[in-house]
């Protein structure tokens, strides 16, 4: 029996269970992050963060330590995203880019991120010892939302609101905390807007999708998929729903162009390469690590499935992801020969594919209206 038109009309919502005990489970998993952190670092907070202990990153190092006015766990070879994010916070509007965003590797890839520093350093005007625990609450709050607004979106398509673990549990979202990254923050703000969008509160969705753009303007992938869904069970092209979030990105980036004009910094985009070479180049290093081999298996054997699902049963979060799948094509050896790379960079295909998968195919007038 085919699935029926998004845009059937209903007599009735469809019932709900509560997602409170799931979305306590996902903030179960975010403390468990933090406390691992903080018992690997002998507790201090700073080994979250990722700063790194190398030659070339020293000076970077050397910079925090300074602001901080102590010494910070620190962990092997360039560190990772949190530290970047970290100096941000410091200074997320730029006012001072020769004090703190000097530090970055790439001002401006790296600024186009707006968001989570932002927040985590409530517009710079959060003490600096402060921002290191404000980084990993407000990632423990987002694995919180986005596991809830999953949970919700899985009983809209017919499924149980535990399929909502699959934003908690998503190896890539995990790894994205372990680094106090953004990407958790970006993926629950466009489960949001995917929810508002369902729900027929399109001004709020486009608030939740500027909020996904400014956090990770990669998040503009997902997007493109949710509108080529509206485009689709509406037959009305979703002008607001793309231009505005799209609009908010350029106008950050000039803002960033008139403020870091200055610096200099490496190519902003370092991570592209030819379709499928980055996953061939990398295929040696996996044979010597069978645990990494088995994740990166895992998360490659989900995209061809997911595409099916999405054209089986059409709902805007598997559309959404499935603008990933020639993402991860075009990434380079740099980010296939890590695990945690590549699976934060798919981790809306793993989310996705686990709803759709596992929920009832939608078959009846009253079932259809929860995607109306």
């Amino acid at each position: 029996m085919e699935l029926l038109s998004p845009t059937t009309p209903c007599t009735r919502p469809p019932a709900r269970r509560p997602t409170g005990p799931v979305t306590a489970v996902a903030v179960v998993v975010g403390c468990l992050i933090v406390a691992a952190s903080l018992l690997r670092h002998d507790g201090d907070i700073a080994g979250l963060i990722k700063f790194g202990d190398t030659e070339a990153v020293a000076e970077r190092t050397a910079h925090v330590e300074d602001v901080l006015g102590r010494e910070v766990s620190t962990v092997g070879l360039l560190g990772h995203d949190g530290s970047q994010f970290f100096l941000q916070a410091l200074d997320p509007f730029y006012r001072q880019p020769e004090e703190h965003a000097v530090h970055l590797d790439r001002p401006a890839y790296r600024a186009q991120r707006m968001l989570y520093p932002t927040i985590v350093g409530l517009g710079g005007l959060l003490p600096p010892e402060m921002i290191l625990w404000s980084m990993a609450v407000t990632n423990v709050a987002a694995i919180a939302a986005g596991t809830a607004g999953t949970a919700r979106l899985a009983q809209r398509f017919g499924g149980s609101p535990w399929l909502g673990l699959g934003f908690a549990l998503n190896p890539g979202i995990i790894f994205e905390f372990d680094i106090a990254g953004a990407g958790i923050l970006a993926f629950a703000c466009a489960i949001w807007g995917t929810n508002a969008l369902i729900e027929d509160r399109y001004r709020a969705a486009v608030g939740w999708f500027v909020a996904a753009v400014l956090a990770r303007e990669v998040m503009l992938l997902y997007l493109a998929g949710v509108c080529c869904h509206r485009l689709w069970s509406t037959r009305r092209v979703p002008w607001l729903l793309g231009g505005a979030p799209a609009l908010c990105t350029m106008l950050w980036g000039g803002y960033l162009r008139l403020r870091l004009d200055t610096l200099d910094g490496e190519a902003a985009v370092q991570e592209f390469g030819l379709p499928f070479a980055g996953a061939f180049e990398a295929l040696a290093k996996w044979g010597n690590d069978p645990v990494q081999l088995a994740l990166v298996a895992s998360v490659v054997a989900l995209m061809p499935p997911l595409i099916t699902y999405a054209w089986r049963r059409p709902n805007p979060l598997a559309w959404g992801a499935v603008g990933f799948v020639p993402l991860a094509l075009v990434m380079n050896e740099l980010v296939w020969w890590n695990a945690s790379d590549i699976a934060r960079v798919v981790a809306p295909i793993v989310t996705a594919y686990v709803v759709t998968a596992f929920s009832e195919p939608l078959r009846t007038p009253d079932d259809a209206a929860s995607l109306s």
